[in-house]
C-alpha cells in the first residue's frame, strides 16, 4: 500500500517496557488472523489542496489551512468524515493514512484530510480546535461542491490528531472552544492511540521514560501555552488540554482505540477520556489492539507498525461506527 515519504524522529522516548493494558472497560481486538483492508473498486473522486481556513502566524504573516478530499464518485450526499492526521504537534501533514482514508471513503463518507495548527505554527490546543471547527463550518456550507451531506459529520484522529478530535467532541457547544455555530458541531469521534492527559503520557513505560516527562520540558508544554514549563510547574494548563477536563453529557458519541504495545503514547490516556464518557454517561466504546504499536510508525520505512490499523479488523469497526451514529443524525436545533 501506498505510504507517505519517511518522517523525522520526534523528540519523545520510546519506551523500553509497556504495562500490561487494563481491559476491565475495554475489549481486546485480536487482529493477528485477519486480512488487509481491501481497496476494492469503488470509484474515488479527490478533491486536494481545498482552502478551509486562513489563520495569522506569530510572526505576522498568515497561512492557509488546507484539506485533501475523498469521496465515492456518485452523486449522493454523503456523511462528512473530517481525519485530522497525527504528528506530535509538531507537523499536521494531510497526506497521512491515504488507504485508510480511501478505504474509509469508499464506504460512503466523505473523508477530508485537514490541516491544523501545531506548536511550530505557534498553535496551542484551543488553536487546533477553532481551526477543525472552521474547517467543519467551511465544508458544510460549499456542501454542495463535495456532495456532503451538512447534517452529518464526525472527527477521526490519530494520535495527537486524536488528542484534538477528543477535545472537540467534547466542547461541542462551548463558546471557549470556538463551538458555539451548530455547522461546528460533530456527532460522532474517533480517537485512535490519542494523547489526554500530558502529565500522564509515559505512565505505562519504564522508569526512564516516566522520569523523560516529569524531568524535562517538552513541546507538549508549548501546545497548552506554557513553552519551557515542566508539567509539575503548569497543572491547570495541563488539565484544560485534557479531553476528560471537560466531557459533559452533551459529548458526542466515541469510539477509541489504542495499541497494546504502543511505545510512545501510554494505552492508559485513551482509557482515561472512556472513563471520562462514561461516568458522565455519554455512548463511549473503547478497544486495545492486541499487539498494534503507536499507528504513527506506519509512515517510517518498511515499518510493520501500521498494519494492525490498516486491517480489515480495524477499519470495519470504525466504518461500522461512523455509519451507526451519522446513516441517521441532524444538526443540533
Amino acid at each position: 500500500m501506498t505510504r507517505p515519504p519517511s518522517a523525522p524522529q520526534l523528540p519523545v522516548p520510546t519506551a523500553k517496557f509497556i504495562a500490561p493494558p487494563d481491559l476491565t472497560d475495554s475489549t481486546l481486538l485480536d487482529v493477528s488472523s485477519s486480512p488487509q483492508m481491501s481497496l476494492g473498486s469503488v470509484d474515488i473522486a479527490s478533491h486536494p489542496d481545498v482552502v478551509v481556513g486562513t489563520v495569522d502566524l506569530p510572526d505576522g504573516t498568515s497561512r492557509e489551512l488546507k484539506a485533501d478530499i475523498l469521496r465515492p464518485a456518485t452523486d449522493e450526499r454523503l456523511p462528512l468524515v473530517l481525519f485530522l492526521p497525527g504528528g506530535a504537534f509538531l507537523r499536521c501533514n494531510k497526506a497521512m493514512a491515504y488507504d485508510v482514508r480511501r478505504h474509509i471513503a469508499a464506504s460512503g463518507f466523505v473523508v477530508a484530510s485537514v490541516e491544523y495548527r501545531v506548536v511550530p505554527d505557534g498553535g496551542t490546543y484551543l488553536d487546533s480546535v477553532h481551526d477543525v471547527r472552521a474547517a467543519l463550518v467551511q465544508l458544510r456550507q460549499y456542501a454542495d461542491d463535495f456532495g456532503i451531506d451538512p447534517r452529518k459529520a464526525a472527527l477521526w484522529g490519530e494520535s495527537a490528531g486524536g488528542h484534538v478530535a477528543a477535545l472537540t467532541g467534547v466542547t461541542n457547544g462551548r463558546p471557549e472552544f470556538s463551538g458555539t455555530d451548530p455547522l461546528s458541531t460533530v456527532q460522532a469521534v474517533v480517537d485512535a492511540f490519542g494523547t489526554s492527559l500530558f502529565s500522564a503520557i509515559a505512565d505505562d513505560f519504564d522508569e526512564a521514560a516516566r522520569l523523560h516527562y516529569r524531568r524535562t520540558p517538552t513541546h507538549f508544554s508549548a501546545y497548552v501555552g506554557k513553552a519551557g514549563a515542566l508539567f509539575s510547574e503548569i497543572p491547570e494548563a495541563v488539565a484544560d488540554a485534557d479531553p476528560a477536563t471537560h466531557v459533559t453529557e452533551s459529548a458526542a458519541p466515541f469510539l477509541l482505540l489504542h495499541g497494546s504495545e504502543d511505545t510512545l503514547v501510554s494505552p492508559s490516556q485513551t482509557q482515561h477520556v472512556h472513563q471520562a464518557l462514561r461516568a458522565a454517561g455519554v455512548d463511549s466504546t473503547r478497544y486495545v489492539v492486541a499487539g498494534a504499536n503507536h499507528g504513527d510508525l506506519g509512515v517510517l520505512p518498511d515499518s510493520a507498525a501500521a498494519r494492525a490499523w490498516s486491517s480489515a479488523t480495524v477499519t470495519n469497526v470504525i466504518t461500522e461506527f461512523l455509519h451507526r451514529h451519522l446513516d441517521g443524525a441532524d444538526l443540533p436545533k
